[in-house]
């Protein structure tokens, strides 16, 4: 079944890269383009249980978040509260997931992301994604982070500011999908860890797939720890219980390999 997901992330690859050979020189356009792509791609891969929108999330509290390119809401048991077209405002307890999507990235642009995500600091449940289209290199990447202003004297990341940070970043030419992780070594450390199949590093297809089964996890805990009713083994998935015998991970036959790759702090 490796060829399933070798096929919609093929199918997803290639309506970015039409974005980009026919619009070649209107930046607005091309991203939002590439934003109702990705949108259109979760929409009909994503079980039916979630809806993925653009929008806002509302608090308890009445206030209002910061415009998100893409959120994966349950809306099989909550309807937003608001929607205009394709613009919706969604509860913040419905919202499993935000996705933030760039189609070029400087030091500026991945600064004012850290800015943006950290705005999300009190939706501790949420996933939060970068997507980046037209990417840079890790070791560039690295560099954007270890140079961000952060507000006061202290000018590193320590464990409060670094789970404000998106969860996993993706990017595309050049292409890897990274997640936050911790490595204990002779220097425990902090940062984010490079995810990708074997023999595939670096690949476009390798960083689109564990994207998409990266978020489709999310969907799948979320199922197991609102119903559960799903007979099978119970594990233990980012510090949630799911209830499911198979995964859809499960059925991917490719063998990931992981490097630590951007270090932020040492624990």
């Amino acid at each position: 079944m490796s060829n399933y997901f070798d096929f919609v992330s093929q199918e997803l690859l290639v309506k970015l890269n039409q974005v980009k050979a026919f619009i070649k020189r209107h930046n607005p356009t091309i991203g939002l383009l590439t934003e109702e792509i990705l949108r259109d791609f979760l929409r009909a891969h994503l079980p039916t249980i979630v809806s993925v929108e653009q929008g806002f999330i509302i608090k308890k509290s009445n206030e209002l978040s910061r415009q998100c390119d893409i959120i994966i809401y349950d809306s099989l048991l909550f309807a937003p509260f608001y929607r205009i077209n394709d613009v919706v405002v969604v509860p913040e307890e419905a919202v499993l997931a935000i996705i933030e999507v760039k189609t070029s990235i400087t030091k500026k642009i991945f600064h004012d992301v850290i800015g943006y995500f950290s705005e999300f600091k009190e939706f501790h449940a949420i996933k939060k994604y970068l997507f980046m289209f037209n990417s840079i290199e890790i070791e560039r990447l690295g560099e954007y982070f270890r140079t961000y202003k952060h507000p006061g004297e202290y000018q590193e990341f320590d464990h409060d500011t670094f789970f404000d940070l998106p969860d996993a970043i993706t990017g595309i030419n050049p292409s890897f999908h990274l997640e936050k992780d911790y490595v204990i070594s002779d220097s425990d450390q902090m940062g984010y860890t490079s995810h990708f199949f074997d023999g595939m590093n670096g690949a476009e297809i390798s960083a689109l797939e564990n994207f998409f089964l990266s978020v489709y996890l999310v969907v799948e805990t979320h199922i197991g720890a609102r119903f559960g009713q799903i007979k099978g083994s119970t594990e233990r998935a980012n510090d949630h219980i799911v209830h499911s015998q198979v995964r859809r991970s499960d059925y991917h036959s490719r063998t990931t390999q992981s490097i630590f790759a951007i270090p932020l702090f040492d624990m």
